[in-house]
C-alpha cells in the first residue's frame, strides 16, 4: 500500500514566505503543530493508502487530464483558521490568483477521479495551504490575535506549470514526502 496525494508543489521562494509567516504565528501557541515551510503544497486529492496498481491508474488519469490545463499564476493572500480563528483546527495561508484555472484543474482531475471509482470530494474545494493544526482544540488568545491582525501584503505571483503524484511515509519525525510522478500543464 502506498499513502499518496496530488498537489501543486511550491516554488522556494513562497516556501520561505511561509517559513516566515509561521515564524511570526508561533510564538506563544502550545498545541499547534506547525507544518514544516519545507513540505507545503497544495493539495488537489488525498488518496490515503492505497494498492500500487491505482496509483499506476491514477497516474495514467492526471497524464491523460492534466495537458488540457493551461499553467496560471497564484498568490499568497492571507492567513486564517478552520473553522474559524478563535479554535482553528487548521491554520492556513490563503491563496488568490487565477482561482479560475485552480478551480477548472480541481474539477477535471475530481472527474477523471471518478471515473475510475474514485468517490468525488464531498466539501467544497477550498485552496489553502496548511501552516498548522490546533491538536487540541483550545481557543488560542496569541493565535486569534495575530490571525485577526495579519497585515502581511499579498505576495507576488508564482506559476503553476506542473501538479505532482506524491508518496507520504509517516515517520515519528513527521511525514517525508517523495514524488512519484510530475504532470506539466501545456494547455493554451
Amino acid at each position: 500500500m502506498i499513502r499518496s496525494f496530488l498537489a501543486v508543489d511550491l516554488p522556494r521562494e513562497v516556501k520561505d514566505r511561509l517559513a516566515g509567516d509561521v515564524a511570526l504565528l508561533r510564538p506563544g501557541t502550545a498545541g499547534i503543530k506547525w507544518v514544516n515551510p519545507d513540505q507545503a503544497h497544495l493539495t488537489l486529492k488525498f488518496f490515503g493508502s492505497i494498492p500500487e496498481e491505482t496509483v499506476r491508474q491514477i497516474s495514467a488519469a492526471v497524464a491523460r487530464t492534466v495537458p488540457a490545463c493551461r499553467p496560471f499564476d497564484l498568490v499568497l493572500r492571507g492567513v486564517g483558521g478552520f473553522p474559524n480563528i478563535r479554535r482553528p483546527r487548521v491554520v492556513w495561508a490563503g491563496l488568490g490568483g487565477d482561482q479560475e484555472a485552480l478551480k477548472n484543474l480541481w474539477i477535471r482531475l475530481e472527474e477523471a477521479f471518478f471515473e475510475m471509482g474514485i468517490p468525488r470530494e464531498t466539501r467544497p474545494f477550498n485552496p489553502h495551504l496548511t501552516l498548522g493544526r490546533n491538536k487540541t482544540g483550545a481557543p488560542n488568545e496569541k493565535l486569534f490575535s495575530r490571525l485577526a491582525n495579519w497585515q502581511e501584503p499579498d505576495s507576488g505571483p508564482f506559476t503553476v506549470r506542473e501538479v505532482v503524484l506524491f508518496r507520504s511515509d509517516l515517520k515519528p519525525a513527521g511525514p517525508v514526502y517523495t514524488v512519484i510522478n510530475t504532470f506539466p500543464l501545456t494547455g493554451t
